[in-house]
């Protein structure tokens, strides 16, 4: 059993879980706990952005929690009632909106279709969103709406927008209503990021605090500097060499991810038009701009993984493409995406050598990903 095996479990569901391979924790709906103690603690006139506020769980004392590392925007949860109390019912909700989510993104498919999509939804790094009541799938929910109002620039911009002043990076997305190059959508982008700075704008005192809370989780994350987070665990490297380390693994990063992304591009060829699926190429666009910034800019948690799953429907008609290079490349990436999603099922992270070879599988999906994103972006659509 994986490393979330050794985390110990008070409740049947959770000991399940962990048997599935899940790092789940002694209490599920750990980070919408966070998000109702924020919400509770600045009704009390407490800043969450700059002091951590206490987790009450269920039967035991309070216990602190972490800084706030979303835009205050969540607080206004709050006023919809969310708090400590009713955490269960936000947690139901977010997984019913998951659900929903990923039956919409999926849409119509054959049988092989189905199996490859019940592989990816069933697998440990999509059940951890769902068992951490993460507000990531609330973001998930907002840019699979933007897909949905695809033709509408406006709409999926705005949807865009939204899950953008909640947690700032999926403003990344509106490349992929830029890409599709009509004045409308140009014009609906140049909004939604003039909005977006106004934003950041206002809140340019409280972002240092909200950036520096978010500091190195290494287990159960991907990212450049995971590896070094890694080494210094384990004593290998001193923490005097740390930092430095950690530089040349973001600059090696950015390094590869371009060279892989330039090369697609130069590389991509321009196909007849309706030879690829807009919806798809749309979806793709979505979440792969700011998943390859994600991967430099620092640790992400393994529920961070939910963000590739809008890319898996370009994917899964690229594995039937009659251009040889799209076909192997894309089956490279899902085979990387499915290892790194069951890899806590088959390996203790308490391992070194697992924990590293983890990370090396999922340098491979982010740079094919940059590979394909290149590619793509050449692409003529219906």
């Amino acid at each position: 059993m994986g490393a979330a095996g050794s985390i110990g479990g008070k409740g049947m569901a959770q000991r399940l879980l962990q048997v599935m391979g899940v790092p789940a924790l002694e209490h599920p709906f750990m980070d919408i706990r966070g998000v109702a103690g924020w919400c509770e603690a600045s009704a009390r006139g407490q800043n969450p952005v700059i002091e951590a506020v206490y987790i009450t769980f269920p039967g035991e004392k309070p216990v602190r929690d972490f800084q706030m590392n979303y835009s205050p925007l969540v607080l206004s949860f709050g006023y919809l009632g969310l708090d400590q109390m009713n955490v269960g019912a936000w947690a139901l909700f977010l997984a019913l909106l998951y659900t929903a989510s990923l039956w919409f993104l999926s849409g119509p498919c054959t049988l092989r279709k189905a199996g490859v999509w019940a592989l990816l939804i069933l697998s440990p790094a999509s059940v951890m969103v769902v068992e951490r009541g993460n507000l990531d799938i609330l973001l998930f929910g907002l840019i699979v709406t933007a897909l949905h109002f695809r033709k509408y620039p406006f709409a999926s911009s705005a949807a865009i927008l939204i899950a953008g002043l909640i947690k700032f990076f999926p403003i990344g997305a509106l490349s992929a209503v830029w890409r599709e190059g009509e004045k409308r959508n140009r014009e609906a982008v140049i909004l939604g990021a003039i909005l977006f700075l106004a934003f950041l704008f206002f809140l340019r005192a409280r972002l240092g605090m909200i950036g520096g809370s978010l500091t190195g989780q290494y287990q159960s994350s991907f990212g450049c500097g995971v590896m070094a987070d890694l080494l210094r665990h384990y004593g290998i490297i001193a923490e005097g060499n740390y930092d430095s380390i950690r530089r040349v693994l973001t600059v090696l990063g950015i390094a590869l991810l371009s060279l892989a992304g330039s090369f697609g591009f130069l590389k991509g060829k321009m196909l007849e038009q309706g030879a690829f699926s807009g919806r798809m190429h749309y979806a793709f666009f979505l979440t792969a701009p700011f998943m390859l910034g994600l991967f430099v800019l620092g640790n992400q948690m393994d529920y961070k993984w939910i963000f590739f799953l809008p890319m898996v429907p370009a994917i899964i008609e690229l594995l039937e493409s009659p251009d040889a290079v799209e076909a192997q490349i894309s089956k490279i990436w899902m085979g990387g995406i499915l290892i790194y999603s069951y890899w806590t099922f088959f390996s203790d992270e308490g391992s070194l050598r697992n924990a590293l070879l983890k990370q090396v599988v999922m340098w491979g999906v982010m740079i094919v990903t940059a590979f394909l994103a290149g590619r793509l972006w050449k692409k003529e659509v219906q």
